[in-house]
């Protein structure tokens, strides 16, 4: 079986001047959480730090509307940062910051625990014993059903697995990470080293921030098209647009638009990109795709893609060639 669908959280709350404002009420959420029900998706990745520069609204506006008691299942990830008080460690994955961190999570949302709790970003700041031993403990007190991590580098999560195994720890059971059409750079250690622990993968950016629409590649007005996205103005995120505005992504783009305007039935950049995660990448029964929306009629038109089948095999040759036309070792993601 393909992966499933996960609702990526990121997009409930309000940012003054950032890309996350749609869904900014109770009632909205409401509304979200009605649609997604209907398309069949349960899970909701979130975050004490969603939305980005408003940490905690998404998780207080889930529990206002009550997703958990809905029938949802939500995830969530310790505030990867704090006010640091001088003198202070600077930690933000020991116990002194996770613990409260999960605490008011579950008050927010109004539960007692939580399916899994992640590490949004490695703490270089405490040791990954610590780490260890600070989820190894959440998950004992019963508040935590499963551990997860987000964004670490290959070296970093096998250390992290191999003092799991010295100590006797709780190994993670979820892995998330950037992974798409033009990012495969979990193919070739992390992905093997998930496998070996029985960790499944959860991908993120499946769309790499929108930018697999071609959006940002044939706009003729980016002020007006690209306002509140993250590839423009004061929303723009530093990362996705060093990673990816690049003439040789471009270049990329279009070449994936050609071949999906020439198929017959023609396909739409994005709904190639999502077919091929789901059914000709690394993933696997298990994994799964987090999918992110601005509004329902977009989240319910990338569900519809993403659940197409599997792609032609001229389309699959022309992905992997746009891959390798842009393969970089050492990008960002």
């Amino acid at each position: 079986m393909p992966p499933y669908i996960v609702f990526g959280a990121g997009g409930i709350g309000s940012t003054p001047k950032s890309f996350t404002y749609t869904w900014d009420t109770a009632e909205k959420v409401n509304e979200l959480l009605d649609a997604l029900k209907d398309m069949g998706i349960s899970e909701l990745d979130c975050a004490a730090g969603y939305p980005p520069t408003n940490p905690r609204h998404a998780e207080t506006l889930l529990g206002e509307s009550q997703a958990a008691k809905k029938g949802f299942i939500i995830d969530t990830k310790v505030l990867p940062h704090k006010d640091r008080k001088e003198g202070g460690s600077g930690k933000t994955l020991d116990a002194a910051n996770a613990v409260p961190s999960l605490d008011r999570s579950l008050e927010l949302m109004d539960v007692d625990k939580v399916r899994t709790l992640y590490a949004h970003f490695h703490d270089k700041n405490t040791p990954i014993a610590e780490q260890a031993e600070t989820f190894h403990n959440l998950y004992k007190s019963g508040k935590v059903e499963q551990i997860g991590l987000c964004n670490y580098l290959f070296k970093d999560l096998e250390e992290y697995f191999r003092v799991c195994e010295e100590k006797g720890f709780t190994k993670p059971a979820i892995y998330q990470g950037n992974y798409n059409v033009l990012t495969r750079n979990p193919e070739q250690q992390l992905i093997p080293l998930l496998r070996k622990h029985n960790c499944v993968f959860y991908a993120y950016s499946p769309l790499a921030g929108g930018f697999l629409t071609g959006k940002v590649t044939f706009t003729s007005d980016a002020d007006k098209e690209l306002h509140r996205t993250r590839w423009n103005g004061e929303s723009a995120m530093t990362p996705y647009v060093i990673a990816y505005d690049r003439p040789k992504m471009h270049d990329a783009i279009r070449n994936i638009d050609a071949i999906c305007k020439a198929a017959d039935p023609p396909v739409s950049i994005q709904d190639a990109c999502l077919r091929w995660l789901m059914h000709h990448s690394a993933l696997q029964e298990g994994d799964a795709v987090i999918l992110g929306a601005k509004r329902i009629d977009q989240l319910q038109s990338n569900v519809d893609g993403i659940r197409g089948g599997p792609l032609s095999d001229d389309i699959v040759k022309v992905l992997d060639a746009a891959f390798a036309s842009v393969d970089d070792p050492d990008m960002l993601f």
